[in-house]
């Protein structure tokens, strides 16, 4: 019996910002039928995307350095309380109490960042608490993970610093559960960029998931 499997990944159309999708021109025809062929242009930042240290750090690691056994992992994912803008160490080991991170782990927040209030991001100690947790990869359904480039808490530089990868723009994490499953990340091999979009499928390891 097959497991139940959840896609974490935005669906992408030509009305999607960043997406740009076009039919070629001069089609061949093979047998009687056109052959349908696009042009596909996909910025990097868009969709669902997966990103490296290199993003920072000339001398970091690109998203195909990344070893296909680095990109399936045991799944963890936390439910953040409702109200706070900056997510901190503190919420993450409150939320985390019922749970045991396992060194290389996949952590997965689920924030319910709502488009119509104000963003949520994470402090420094918040990126502190994954490194000691010896996290090896972070993804979140929040539309920033810091506050931006005025004034910023400085997450990104010690999660790359660290080697530890996002998975940005998720969604469905509302259907996981905390633990038993394991996440598997699809990006696209393409040498030498940092940020590349991805597929992210969580697969439930006999468990159920939450409705």
């Amino acid at each position: 019996m097959s497991l139940p499997l959840v896609d974490l990944s935005i669906p992408c159309n030509n009305r999607s910002h960043g997406i740009s999708i076009s039919l070629q021109d001069n089609l061949p025809v093979y047998a009687g039928h056109e052959c349908y062929a696009y042009d596909l242009g996909i910025q990097s930042h868009h969709g669902t995307y997966f990103e490296t240290s290199s993003h920072l750090f000339r001398e970091g690691k690109n998203t195909h350095d990344i070893p296909l056994e680095k990109l399936i992992l045991p799944g963890i994912c936390l439910r953040m309380g409702r109200g706070k803008r900056c997510i901190d160490a503190k919420d993450l080991q409150k939320a985390a109490k019922e749970v045991k991170i396992k060194s290389g782990s996949a952590l997965l927040l689920y924030t319910q960042d709502n488009p119509a209030e104000d963003f949520i991001y994470f402090s420094l100690d918040a990126a502190m608490w994954m490194i000691e947790k010896k996290v090896a990869l972070m993804g979140s359904d929040t539309r920033r993970y810091d506050r931006g480039f005025k004034n910023p808490t400085g997450f990104f530089v010690d999660l790359f610093k660290a080697e530890i990868p996002i998975i940005a723009n998720i969604i469905n994490l509302e259907k996981l559960p905390q633990s038993g499953f394991t996440l598997y990340v699809f990006p696209l091999n393409i040498i030498g960029i940092c940020t590349v979009p991805c597929r992210v499928i969580a697969v439930m390891d006999g468990g159920d998931t939450i409705e």
